[in-house]
């Protein structure tokens, strides 16, 4: 009895132990199946994952009570996921006023989004595991070079280190540059824009308010992030009236260019430099070389055809004139009623330092941050397309900004002078391009085009009655041009907002979650969220027959 007994509890044992093992073997192969899931066993796809973790993770912290303290908005998590898209992205739109709007945890939590999201999530793992000293597996070099590296592997965690050490480096000289403008320096409340006093913090002889003014906006410019602390009309305050704060302006733009010139291009400049020391010659990359060329000529180009534009309708630029508005009755097409609005009235040219100088830093913020030191809204017609194109374009790819990317537009320019002068391949300073990557950059152009196209159209016809504020034909066309702007910002991940945030805020839902994926696909890059989806192509051995079509 007693041996029959031990037998029964041995076959029990043994049950158990056979289930505990089963159940770890399916445990295993469940996680082995999810790890190696398509789309999610790609590089990209992990990367897509990152990113998607950070800003649902953002968009709860943001929804803690206490983070907003405008009791006026209604909170919800589909505000908070936007906002935390915002951030982490480096795009800068938001729903609610983010000096006014958020208590200082708030803000606190968005720049740190920023600087996760500009920096790379996967470029700080990688910097924190080399700082104490521990190996960087092959998978994380990988995945880091998708995220921010060049073609090469070999120098990925080298280039990585560099640039983290140089970006944190430009937000600390900046930060300092930044707390003595912003304490010396007095706010304007009343000029070109006329701002409510409630709706302004200003940190003129406030040590305090100056150093974390400092500090926020240092980091937001550096990462093209575009989010500020100071009012709802980003920096006007600091470029109107008697108040033209050049310092805090050219502090701005030096750290937002730096910013979006791209790892490699960091990584280039310091081998030239060691270089030089070293009496060797080092030839600059091709990606480099390309984006250098593409950046300035970009840089240059943006503010002499903005001029022009606003120089063809020069008696309505606000702009280039100075000038006032006028309350003025108009006849409502749909009603018939009376309804009041106002009429801007010209009084003079502007000094020709001051229109230079706006010129140079909006049109240069198109392509990177979004800080404005002038009303969005003040640019003609014609220059809000032009804006609207810069934004498409964006900045360099392995960078801090978003749009289609400067050696995209380069690679596409080249092929189509290629196909004009009946060149069978793509050249630049030398070298071939590959066929393959000239067909991904038109893939890219076209994809994103389409993206943008298809997310005007979306928030059209999901919230066209929260976005007009008159029925007049005049205003139509009016919303119509600020929404191509306000999701080309959104795509270029710049931040320029010609809808006030009363408007933004009351967008469908359908609305702001097509924003939130346009930021999304902006700050990645058509090439790391569409080839997360898709598939290796099998290899074939044969190929079918040739045969042309006539094309336009």
């Amino acid at each position: 009895m007693k041996n029959s007994s031990k037998d029964e509890k041995d076959n029990i044992k043994k049950k158990s132990f056979k289930k505990k093992k089963d159940l770890k073997n399916n445990n295993e192969k469940f996680f082995y199946k999810l790890k190696n899931w398509w789309p999610f066993s790609r590089v990209s796809g992990k990367i897509i994952m990152a990113y998607l973790i950070a800003i649902i993770t953002g968009g709860f912290l943001l929804s803690i009570p206490g983070i907003v303290k405008d009791p006026e908005n209604h909170w919800d998590f589909i505000t908070g996921m936007f906002t935390a898209s915002s951030a982490i992205s480096d795009t800068g739109i938001t729903m609610i006023q983010t000096n006014t709007g958020y208590s200082f945890m708030g803000q606190l939590l968005i720049i740190i989004m920023c600087q996760i999201g500009g920096i790379g999530i996967l470029t700080i793992k990688i910097t924190l595991l080399v700082m104490i000293g521990r190996k960087v597996s092959l998978d994380d070099q990988n995945i880091a070079q998708t995220e921010r590296g060049n073609n090469s592997l070999s120098n990925t965690v080298e280039m990585i280190k560099d640039a983290f050490i140089f970006l944190l480096s430009l937000e600390l000289i900046g930060s300092i540059v930044l707390f003595f403008g912003f304490y010396f320096t007095p706010i304007s409340l009343s000029g070109t824009v006329e701002l409510d006093p409630n709706s302004v913090t200003s940190p003129y002889n406030d040590f305090g308010k100056s150093l974390w003014a400092a500090i926020f906006h240092s980091i937001s410019a550096t990462n093209n992030a575009g989010f500020d602390i100071i009012s709802g009309n980003s920096l006007v305050p600091y470029n109107q009236g008697n108040s033209h704060a050049y310092l805090i302006q050219i502090t701005f733009l030096l750290q937002w260019v730096i910013g979006g010139l791209g790892y490699p291009t960091y990584h280039d400049i310091k081998k030239k430099i060691k270089a030089r020391r070293e009496g060797k010659k080092v030839k600059f990359s091709l990606f480099t070389k390309l984006n250098f060329i593409t950046y300035i000529t970009l840089f240059i180009l943006g503010p002499i055809l903005v001029f022009l534009t606003e120089y063809l309708t020069v008696e309505n630029s606000q702009i280039l004139l100075n000038g006032y508005y006028l309350d003025k009755e108009v006849l409502s097409e749909k009603s018939g009623e009376i309804i009041k609005t106002k009429v801007w009235v010209s009084d003079g040219w502007k000094p020709t330092h001051v229109w230079m100088m706006d010129l140079i830093f909006n049109v240069s913020s198109t392509r990177n941050a979004g800080f404005a030191t002038v009303d969005v809204n003040s640019f003609t017609a014609g220059s809000k397309y032009l804006l609207s194109i810069w934004m498409f374009i964006g900045a360099a790819p392995s960078s801090t900004a978003g749009g289609i990317r400067t050696t995209t537009f380069a690679i596409c320019v080249l092929a189509i002078f290629s196909i004009m002068r009946n060149k069978k391949s793509v050249e630049a300073f030398k070298r071939k391009i590959p066929d393959e990557t000239v067909k991904r950059a038109f893939a890219v152009v076209f994809i994103s085009f389409f993206i943008v196209i298809t997310s005007i159209f979306v928030v059209y016809l999901d919230s066209n009655k929260m976005l007009y504020g008159t029925d007049t034909t005049e205003h139509t066309e009016a919303t119509i041009i600020k929404l191509i702007m306000y999701v080309c910002s959104a795509f270029g991940t710049v931040g320029f907002q010609p809808f006030p945030n009363e408007q933004i805020i009351q967008l469908g839902v359908l609305s702001k979650i097509m924003l939130v994926i346009t930021m999304f696909i902006g700050q990645l890059g058509i090439s790391n969220t569409l080839l997360a989806f898709v598939k290796q192509k099998n290899k074939q051995n044969y190929g079918f027959l040739e045969e042309e079509v006539t094309i336009g």
